[in-house]
């Protein structure tokens, strides 16, 4: 549950950044990496790190990696369950863009209290997944574990088809391009790797083919598939 810290959201929010920075990358979780996550500035991010080791949620030592200790992980998956909610929200009931779901679930998950949550989740048939294709924790903090892998990871030389299964957190530019390009949870397409030394990956889907920068390419996750679109 939350602290009297957190009624602007700001626990919530960091716990879910550096949850889902852990969870996406097998990169150490830096001051500098959640700065740039959340969008704010080092200094403050720095400050807002020692608030959570003091209220130990948070593992750090100055210079060294962010990690969630287990009641920081078990407050983490609540605010990513409360947040998925409310995307399912958002998109079955007030049917708000796809690319918006996430920005605005952000600023709707602070006055949402557990039982409006109990409620929003009651009405929609208690949803497993969100319309980004990631998983809903459990109340008790248990997520489905992953099967899939990340799109450059599939990418080879020749071409693979695949099926996006989900996206990871990421800005709202990166979900309006994807969305203007039907690369969401669901689409099949044919992906080849462009070259060895970045992640840059040539696509071909029914609606789109292009090319896809690690902006892109990195929050897709995907499975392999054997009927992708040609």
């Amino acid at each position: 549950m939350r602290g009297k810290s957190d009624r602007s959201g700001t626990r919530a929010r960091y716990l879910r950044a550096i949850w889902s920075l852990t969870e996406n990358s097998d990169a150490p979780v830096t001051v500098t990496g959640l700065a740039r996550a959340l969008r704010f500035v080092p200094g403050s991010v720095s400050e807002q790190v020692k608030r959570l080791v003091d209220d130990g949620l948070v593992d750090h030592e100055r210079y060294k990696s962010i990690s969630l200790t287990p009641a920081g992980r078990l407050e983490a998956m609540r605010a990513v369950r409360a947040n998925r909610i409310l995307r399912c929200f958002l998109h079955d009931v007030l049917d708000l863009p796809w690319s918006e779901l996430a920005a605005n679930a952000d600023a709707l998950e602070a006055s949402s209290s557990p039982r409006f949550l109990q409620r929003i989740e009651a009405s929609l048939d208690q949803p497993t997944h969100d319309p980004y294709g990631q998983p809903i924790p459990t109340p008790d903090g248990h997520i489905e574990s992953r099967r899939d892998a990340r799109l450059r990871e599939l990418a080879r030389p020749r071409w693979a088809p695949v099926r996006i299964t989900r996206v990871a957190d990421a800005p709202l530019e990166t979900l309006v391009f994807l969305d203007e390009r039907h690369l969401r949870p669901g689409t099949r397409l044919r992906i080849q790797a462009c070259t060895a030394k970045v992640d840059i990956i040539e696509v071909r889907s029914a609606e789109w083919h292009g090319t896809l920068l690690p902006a892109g390419a990195g929050v897709l996750h995907a499975s392999l598939h054997d009927e992708a679109a040609r």
